[in-house]
């Protein structure tokens, strides 16, 4: 009579394996993410340790990790990152988010108010709905770097300009047959700025480009020796519609002997004359220069239907459309 009760003794103890493969997978699990954690932790005090060593100065508050089960989250509160006399960056939180089982690709989310000052661009403030930025592994192109960023709102602290963002999309990586040259995408919508004399609106800007000889760029007088090793920023396609011209254009620069941008670009321009007045508003032509370019502009868009299709040159310190100039160019810093 003892033998069913054998059995179910042995068939209750086989309703346990899987509560206790269950619990094997949990624990080895968790213990998984916690040296995740471990490694994201340590791998960014070496980096802060690593900006320190090549001169920019890091500090931060707080270093914390969450996210169990499903994120490693690395906060790091109130962190700064600056390069003396050049620029400075701080935040009043960041946010770095990874896979437990996967640290190949991190995303970062800079939170709160962001402070950003850049040399003769003075200091600005301000706060965006979305901000994330992410570097990944690529098995092609070795590395992939992308921001996201939507509704963003920053002012001069100064003089109180202000600039808005609807939305931004940017990527860059090495191409895929030259790691030492970038391919570099942007699209963005709804750009207002607003100064004590003007506001400027782009509605829509999109581009895309490559940038050759990059290794060059990190060494000492690195736009002469991007020069001389034959650098070249390849304008694949560009599309602004900014104010109430409409602007397409594609080729190849480089720079001259004396470090000035040099080149000729195949350009489309609808309303060119909006064009002339954008300058003008900017600061690149005078008011009388403006109301010349703006004539000129309209007498060469007679004969192709309200638009000009003409190359846009950079040659001797100036930038020219169909032979009217347009702007003197700033010579690279030697």
């Amino acid at each position: 009579m003892s033998a069913p009760s054998s059995i179910s003794s042995v068939s209750k103890r086989w309703l346990y394996i899987p509560f206790i493969i269950a619990a094997i997978i949990m624990t080895g699990y968790f213990l998984l993410w916690r040296t995740g954690a471990h490694e994201m932790k340590k791998a960014v005090y070496q980096w802060v340790e690593d900006q320190r060593a090549l001169g920019l100065t890091v500090t931060h508050g707080d270093i914390d990790v969450d996210g169990f089960p499903f994120f490693l989250r690395v906060h790091i509160e109130e962190p700064e990152i600056a390069a003396a006399g050049e620029w400075r960056w701080r935040s009043d939180r960041l946010s770095l988010d990874a896979l437990p089982y996967d640290l190949n690709r991190l995303i970062f989310s800079p939170q709160g108010e962001h402070t950003v000052s850049v040399h003769e661009l003075g200091e600005w403030r301000g706060r965006a709905e979305d901000f994330r930025a992410s570097i990944a592994r690529d098995k092609q192109r070795d590395w992939v770097f992308s921001v996201t960023l939507a509704n963003a709102v920053m002012h001069n602290v100064a003089d109180g300009s202000s600039a808005e963002l609807a939305s931004l999309v940017f990527d860059a990586a090495p191409a895929l047959n030259d790691p030492s040259t970038l391919t570099l995408n942007l699209a963005a919508s709804g750009l207002s700025a607003q100064t004590a004399d003007a506001q400027y609106n782009a509605h829509d800007i999109k581009t895309m480009l490559t940038l050759s000889q990059t290794q060059a760029l990190s060494g000492f007088n690195p736009a002469r020796q991007w020069r001389q090793m034959g650098g070249k920023l390849e304008i694949i396609a560009l599309f602004a519609d900014v104010e109430d011209a409409k602007i397409a254009t594609s080729g190849t620069i480089g720079l001259d002997a004396q470090l000035y941008p040099e080149g000729a670009l195949k350009t489309e321009v609808q309303n060119p004359a909006a064009l002339a007045r954008l300058l003008g508003k900017a600061g690149a032509l005078n008011a009388e220069d403006t109301e010349a370019a703006a004539a000129s502009f309209t007498l060469l868009a007679i004969a192709n239907g309200g638009k000009i299709i003409a190359p846009l040159t950079l040659q001797d310190g100036s930038a020219e459309i169909g032979g009217v100039k347009i702007t003197k160019l700033r010579q690279m810093p030697q």
